[in-house]
């Protein structure tokens, strides 16, 4: 009887193992007993189904437990378990695993303390529940709602939700950002007073509820807080309880079109203009299509090319064109290529047999994936311009050969004066240094003597057109070679020392031991004399005039300067120019053509220099010439 009590016990607690085993199975949990005790551990079937373990694997262990989980998951358990022991109360805590494939990654154990018959806590019994979906499941239902909020509350678009009854439930805040006020003052029909007074049979389509998944859209002005006004586009929904298909809230969103709006506007103006240009221009606008037939053509076609355009479609343009200028125009190959722009000339018959100058534009038009669309031409009647153009032509033509004309005959009356100018000043010169005897009378050397200076005096001017005649034709030639800046200027100097002496000029010289350059020396010396010339003759008696020179890397510098009657500044530019004279105090000028400083500026260009001029009336003038140390050009100049 005994043994049979036995075997029924023995059969009751197998039969309650295998339920509690099921129960854990079916709630995916496991528990299990410490007892403080005697330490012994001990872990459900369940259990060592959330650890993914069967007891052959391994036996309960602590410490292999805690390895498992998280560093932070030890310090909690332990202190939840203290906690316990010492206040005899139950404990809960959530451990999380540290390795990311283990399936169960989550677990929340629940327990209590199990009491002695001294009254101490003598065991620990806990349940572990896996919960890893379900905390899953939160955190991404936290980040759905982190995310929706972000959404709205960041949207650049105004959010808002209301009841079915109108009253606000919820504004997000694009509200402030786009129009500067708050719920309160759009609250209850509080918006109607900042719409725009034109924008109110518009702005009353937002009180309406739409129905069965329709919309409503809204398009009006509302008053910013700052005074101007901002467009929005409202599109309202009412949105409808899944479950019984009753109307749920009513959501409104508005988007700032602002800047849409005023775009919309302008493209309209711009077309108003654009049609207006096209209908006012002077100039002929004509839209082909990609088989050359016209699309469009703008009023004035009929005005300048005096045709109907069907007699221009297809290349029949070409009929019309004047013979001379067709040979161009059958070389052009339509249509042009992207982004290539051709522009041509030429003349075309209209029905009166006239002929119609035409300046024509004309380019390709392709669609962003490159499909050809046809092409673009603008033509403009240019038949004034070429008349101009052909008497400019003409005129130029006429003052080139007339200019010509003038630069061989003072070329060639400078080379017949200077034979019997050389005569007259040879015998005068004869007859002031008597060389053949008296002549009998004073006054008849003082009239050879200024027969000899005004004869040289008149040499010196025909020696200076004929050099400016020959600058002019192109025919000065330039003889290139080594020479010394310093003994020019010191020839020079020497050559003009008794004028200056004359006038009461003091000269004084500084230039360095040597300067060597690559230069004609004729011209050089030619262009320091006129300098030192013009210097001397304006500057008045107990003046002073300075020669300097210097060189660089590529150039060499000779400046004269003086403190005579100086140039006025309006006058500056002029000098250089052939014929152009300035003189600051009338009864201060002196004889002479105007070519001095013309020569000195065209020789030092030959020589790839230039020439720069300072002056103030009253202070004196300080004129600067250079010259290339290696001029490019060495052929005639």
């Amino acid at each position: 009887m005994k043994d049979e009590d036995e075997r029924h016990r023995t059969a009751r607690l197998n039969n309650f193992r295998t339920h509690l085993d099921l129960a854990e199975r079916c709630a995916h949990i496991g528990h299990w007993r410490y007892d403080l005790a005697d330490g012994a551990y001990i872990w459900s079937p369940g259990m060592y189904r959330l650890l993914g373990k069967t007891p052959d694997m391994l036996k309960p262990n602590v410490e292999w437990l805690f390895a498992q989980m998280t560093p932070g998951s030890r310090a909690v358990v332990e202190e939840a378990l203290a906690n316990s022991v010492r206040n005899r109360a139950p404990f809960s805590y959530r451990t999380y695993s540290s390795d990311p494939d283990w399936s169960v990654q989550v677990v929340d154990t629940n327990g209590e303390v199990e009491l002695g018959e001294d009254g101490r806590v003598a065991a620990l019994i806990a349940v572990c529940r896996d919960v890893t979906a379900q905390v899953r499941a939160e955190e991404e239902r936290e980040k759905a709602q982190a995310m929706y909020r972000l959404m709205t509350e960041e949207s650049g678009d105004i959010i808002i939700l209301y009841s079915t009854d109108s009253k606000l439930l919820f504004v997000s805040n694009a509200l402030e950002r786009i129009i500067g006020r708050g719920a309160e003052e759009i609250r209850d029909g509080g918006y109607k007073r900042f719409i725009h007074p034109d924008d109110h049979a518009e702005a009353a389509k937002m009180i309406s509820r739409p129905v069965d998944g329709d919309t409503v859209v809204a398009t009006w002005r509302i008053q910013h807080r700052k005074g101007h006004y901002v467009w929005l586009e409202t599109t309202i929904r009412t949105v409808y309880d899944p479950a019984t298909g009753a109307p749920k809230n009513v959501i409104s969103v508005s988007r700032d079109v602002t800047a849409r709006v005023e775009a919309e506007q302008a493209r309209r103006k711009a077309d108003d203009i654009y049609r207006i240009m096209t209908t006012e221009a002077s100039d002929v606008i004509i839209l082909f299509a990609p088989d050359r037939s016209i699309i469009f053509a703008s009023d004035s076609f009929a005005r300048i090319f005096g045709r109907p355009k069907e007699e221009i479609e297809n290349g029949g343009w070409m009929n019309f064109v004047h013979p001379d200028d067709l040979p161009p125009l059958r070389e052009l190959k339509l249509p042009p290529r992207k982004a290539e722009e051709f522009t041509v000339s030429y003349r075309l018959r209209r029905p009166d047999e006239t002929h119609v100058w035409l300046e024509v534009k004309t380019r390709a038009r392709y669609a962003p994936d490159g499909t050809y669309l046809g092409y673009i031409s603008v033509a403009r009647d240019i038949s004034e311009r070429k008349r101009h153009e052909l008497e400019t032509k003409q005129a130029q033509e006429r003052a080139e050969a007339a200019n010509k004309a003038k630069s061989a005959f003072l070329a060639n009356m400078s080379h017949e004066l200077r034979t019997p100018l050389n005569a007259i000043i040879g015998f005068a010169d004869l007859m002031k240094e008597k060389a053949f005897g008296p002549l009998g009378n004073d006054r008849y050397t003082d009239y050879a003597a200024l027969i000899y200076d005004s004869g040289q005096l008149l040499l010196d001017l025909i020696t200076d057109m004929l050099d400016m005649a020959k600058i002019e034709a192109g025919k000065l030639d330039l003889n290139f070679e080594r020479v010394d800046l310093k003994e020019i200027v010191a020839d020079s100097i020497r050559m003009l020392d008794d004028r200056a002496h004359v006038a009461g000029v003091a000269l004084n010289v500084d230039v360095p031991e040597k300067i060597l350059l690559t230069a004609d020396r004729r011209a050089v010396k030619q262009v320091v004399i006129n300098l030192l010339t013009n210097a001397i003759k304006f500057t008045p008696q107990g003046g002073e005039v300075r020669v300097t020179a210097a060189a660089g890397n590529s150039f060499a510098s000779v400046t004269v300067s003086d403190d005579g009657i100086g140039i006025p500044q309006d006058a500056l530019p002029r000098l250089g120019r052939p014929f152009e004279q300035v003189c600051g105090d009338p009864k201060l000028a002196k004889a002479g053509t105007g070519l001095g400083l013309a020569l000195v500026r065209a020789l030092t260009e030959r020589h790839d220099g230039g020439m720069s001029i300072k002056s103030e009336v009253g202070s004196g003038t300080e004129v600067t010439v250079t010259f290339a140390l290696k001029p490019a050009a060495r052929a005639a100049a």
